[in-house]
């Protein structure tokens, strides 16, 4: 596989989601072996799920093991890395939502290529960008970052959502793809910087 613009989009994506997951073990004080799990889950997790429900087999990262390479080389970069108290959060934040956006995208664009439709495209381009870091964050005893109020599945869903828009109009595959990943980046930083969240049930009840 030659290394394509839309591959590296996907290592990029890999590699964020996989220093996320790092930044994650280094919270909790894991070893090395911690740490290339807690890379993996989010790098891999949401890309496998998508493959098996579009049968798309042998999943991406046995079929080319770049994927997993990218995710154990950003681990032990993150291991042998120090950082000041409270940055490795923000750090993980932001490298999650990279991710996000990414992986949303290119999700989505997978599903479309495989005739899945334009709404299973949007469902599974949100798995792919969501499942990987629930699994993270479950392992991790957090509440995952997708039911909590942030705007997180949000922006993944407004990520696939553009890309459908931008394809269903002609436009070149690449320029579909920043298109998507930058307006939904866009979404999740605001979020991140305004500390924009969804309402919750009951939040404007009279007491």
């Amino acid at each position: 596989m030659g290394l394509s613009f839309v591959y590296l989009l996907e290592m990029a994506g890999t590699a964020a989601f996989a220093v996320s997951g790092a930044l994650a073990a280094s919270r909790k004080n894991m070893d090395i072996f911690g740490f290339c799990v807690l890379a993996l889950m989010p790098a891999v997790g949401g890309g496998t799920v998508r493959d098996i429900i579009i049968d798309r087999v042998p999943v991406f990262w046995i079929s080319d093991n770049r994927y997993v390479v990218v995710a154990i080389i950003a681990a032990l970069i993150v291991f042998f890395t120090s950082y000041k108290p409270g940055s490795r959060r923000r750090i993980l934040v932001w490298m999650d939502a990279l991710g996000l956006a990414l992986f949303a995208a290119l999700g989505t664009e997978i599903c479309l290529q495989h005739d899945t439709g334009p709404v299973v495209a949007i469902m599974l381009g949100v798995t792919t960008a969501v499942t990987g870091g629930m699994i993270r964050d479950i392992i991790c005893n957090e509440i995952p970052l997708i039911l909590s109020r942030e705007i997180y599945a949000t922006a993944a869903f407004i990520t696939t959502l553009v890309y459908v828009i931008a394809d269903s109009l002609g436009l070149d595959d690449h320029v579909s793809l920043l298109v998507a990943v930058v307006i939904g980046f866009t979404v999740r930083a605001l979020a991140i910087v305004y500390n924009w969240s969804l309402p919750s049930f009951g939040m404007h009840k009279n007491k």
